[in-house]
Parts: C-alpha cells; sequence; structure tokens
C-alpha cells in the first residue's frame, strides 16, 4: 500500500510539472552529449541560437540572461568563456557604454551550422510520436506555463 499510496497522493498538477522537468532533463542531457562532440556546452549552444535570432547576430548581456533565466554575472562568466573560444564577441554599446553587446562570430556561426543537422534529428526523435497539431497544442500549454512561471517570478510567489 506505501508505494500505490505516495502516487495517488500526487496530484495532477505535480505529476504534470514532474513530467515537464523530466523531459527537459533528458533532452538537456542528450543534447549536451551531442554539443560536446562540437566542443559546446548546452549554454554555449542556447546563446548561440539566440544571438542569431537577433537582429545583426547581438543582443545585450542583460537580454541574454533573461533569456536563460540566469544572472548576468553567470552570463558575463559564459560569455568571456565563449569568446575565448571565438564564439561571440563583446563589446559596449555604441549608444549606452554601460551595456555590453554579445555578437555572434563568423566561427559561432560555423559552429551551429555544423551541428543544425544532428540536433535536428535529434529534436526530431523526441517529438516523432506527436502530430504537429498535438506539438502546436503542447506549445501553447508550455507558453503558458512560462508565462505564469514569470508572473509568480515577478510576485515572488
Amino acid at each position: 500500500m506505501g508505494k500505490n499510496q505516495r502516487k495517488s497522493d500526487m496530484t495532477l498538477d505535480e505529476k504534470v510539472m514532474i513530467f515537464v522537468v523530466m523531459a527537459s532533463e533528458m533532452f538537456k542531457k542528450k543534447s549536451s552529449a551531442v554539443f560536446k562532440q562540437y566542443g559546446l556546452t548546452f549554454s554555449h549552444y542556447n546563446v548561440l541560437k539566440h544571438l542569431v535570432s537577433c537582429e545583426k547576430g547581438r543582443d545585450t548581456v542583460g537580454n541574454v540572461s533573461k533569456r536563460m533565466l540566469v544572472t548576468g554575472a553567470n552570463v558575463t562568466g559564459l560569455a568571456k568563456r565563449m569568446e575565448k573560444a571565438g564564439l561571440i564577441e563583446r563589446r559596449n554599446d555604441s549608444k549606452d557604454e554601460r551595456l555590453t553587446m554579445l555578437h555572434i562570430t563568423a566561427l559561432g556561426l560555423k559552429s551551429l551550422e555544423a551541428i543544425r543537422e544532428v540536433q535536428e534529428r535529434h529534436v526530431t526523435e523526441y517529438l516523432k510520436a506527436c502530430s504537429s497539431e498535438q506539438k502546436e497544442e503542447v506549445l501553447a500549454v508550455l507558453k503558458q506555463i512560462v508565462r505564469r512561471g514569470k508572473q509568480l517570478a515577478k510576485v515572488g510567489g
């Protein structure tokens, strides 16, 4: 009874969130192994993917930290390592010298291109059993969860 009792004590909400985290951790672990083959970490990949989607391949440390849900200090340390590896450049913003801009380099773009096909196959493997409609539904629900999480973070809840 103990094992079954514990399972039934878990709410549907808890089960949903646990499975979201499990899926995320499994994906991150496998992705990290793929990225490692190309000399990248999961964080490197996230920064590069973000920068490549930005106008002129650049964004502020502050915006990158918000996107990655980490402190600016964490991004600064990560950016220094990425700059040393030649993946990005750090420059002061020409309009506001207090802001540090991160720019993707040719090597950063080349790294993303080299990993693109392998990562696309990896992502497809995870979602193979889902229809396009299911993927759209899951994406909409996850966006709602993330929006709510951001609201709760602002109010300290």
